[in-house]
């Protein structure tokens, strides 16, 4: 059932949600910086610096290679509840059915003890069912992109296209719904419920609602830098993009509930953003950077009335390498609202890279959310590249989320 939600995520194309403002966590899809916690502001290659740090493209090695990056692909499954399985669950219990019909055979055919015991049972699996899957968010992203770089110290660029598709929702079991259940339940089993109840309420007067919101986002950028003779060398970069924002908002009923399966609430926007970084390197193997993106912030109005703002977020970055090792570390400097339903993120990102002989690379980090330790994850993954061709994969998982990125590219 979660490849399910991955599936109509994309289908749907909705992404970047929440229920008052937004700013999606900072990480980038590239499975090298991914594999690393998530680090790569400082330790990123021309292949990833568009994503990153555009400054990068003006600070990496003299020896750094232009890049292909196509395709770029993840994918991200945060359901700490089983949302979509209790939903399927719900729906196949067939529980507002069996409620149903209990409360008419007590209008039908009179009050008795087994009715009234029948109606009992049938509203506390009722409320039992919407309980269990009450509250609990799930988010599932799908990201793809390609990615043209030339690094050079005069006059870096890079050509970068994404786009990323997040939907999320919550089973909102409303107060009203809880008290009405726990009421006939408890008249049911003190024989006092009306027997006309079944034309007071019904399953049909349910006001417990799936909540599911999203956005499509797409970019389209180059990214420009440049070293300039400021403090020993210091390079300079920045991105200026396209920016397509396509976002949904929509309520329905438990009893139709389907994660992905409406397009409804849709409104399109397009934009202008811009990305903007630093980069130094000190020439000892180590490096600096800083970044922030989308440095303009920007506020829509979805279809239901909620506010999505997309706000800037900045990040620092330090690194090391020799001929074999990398290590790095970012920090995000905003906390950033959460892309779903789930918490807060700002996270420290910890990474190592063993490379042996430019052929294989074996990749390790952690990433800590500082904010909420729950969606905090340890990373690992490698890169093969034989030849100028290479081929690079990771994944991450805890107990409440999994995801995984893969990469193909070329490098002369």
């Amino acid at each position: 059932m979660k490849k399910n939600i991955l599936l109509s995520a994309a289908l749907m194309g909705a992404g970047l949600i929440s229920t008052q403002a937004m700013a999606a966590p900072f990480n980038s899809m590239d499975p090298r910086s991914f594999a690393m916690g998530g680090a790569g502001v400082s330790s990123g290659t021309s292949g990833n610096a568009a994503l990153m740090n555009p400054a990068l493209l003006s600070a990496v090695p003299d020896d750094d290679d232009f890049s292909i990056e196509l395709p770029i692909v993840a994918a991200r499954l945060y359901d700490p509840g089983d949302l979509q399985d209790g939903i399927d669950d719900y729906k196949s219990s067939n529980v507002e059915g069996e409620f149903d019909a209990a409360l008419r055979a007590l209008k039908d055919n009179g009050a008795s003890a087994a009715r009234y015991s029948a109606v009992a049972a049938a509203t506390n699996n009722l409320l039992s069912k919407l309980e269990a899957i009450a509250n609990d968010p799930v988010q599932a992203e799908l990201m793809g992109g390609m990615v043209v770089g030339v690094p050079n110290k005069t006059l870096g660029a890079s050509v970068v296209a994404s786009g990323r598709v997040v939907l999320g929702g919550i089973l909102n079991m409303t107060a009203a719904d809880r008290a009405q259940l726990s009421s006939i339940a408890n008249q049911a089993n003190n024989q006092t419920l009306a027997t006309n109840t079944v034309d007071v309420f019904n399953s049909g007067s349910l006001t417990s609602t799936l909540d599911a919101r999203g956005a499509y986002i797409q970019e389209v950028g180059i990214a420009l830098s440049r070293e300039f003779d400021v403090a020993g060398g210091l390079a300079f970069g920045l991105t200026p993009k396209v920016v397509k924002v396509r976002t949904f908002d929509y309520s329905q009923g438990v009893s139709n509930a389907d994660i992905g399966e409406s397009d409804t609430g849709r409104k399109d926007f397009d934009e202008f953003n811009l990305d903007v970084g630093v980069a130094k390197d000190f020439g000892v193997g180590f490096r600096a950077g800083f970044v922030i993106k989308d440095l303009i912030g920007k506020e829509y109005e979805t279809a239901l009335g909620n506010k999505i703002s997309l706000d800037p977020q900045a990040r620092i970055g330090v690194s090391h390498s020799n001929e074999f090792v990398t290590v790095a570390v970012d920090l995000d400097l905003t906390e950033n609202e959460p892309a779903g339903y789930e918490s807060k993120s700002q996270y420290l990102a910890l990474g190592a890279e063993l490379d042996i002989f430019d052929t294989v690379q074996l990749r390790v980090g952690y990433k800590s959310n500082l904010s909420d330790d729950k969606t905090s994850a340890p990373t690992v993954g490698f890169g093969f590249s034989p030849f100028g061709v290479h081929v690079d994969a990771a994944v991450s998982a805890n107990d409440d989320e999994v995801s995984a990125s893969l990469q193909l590219g070329f490098r002369f």
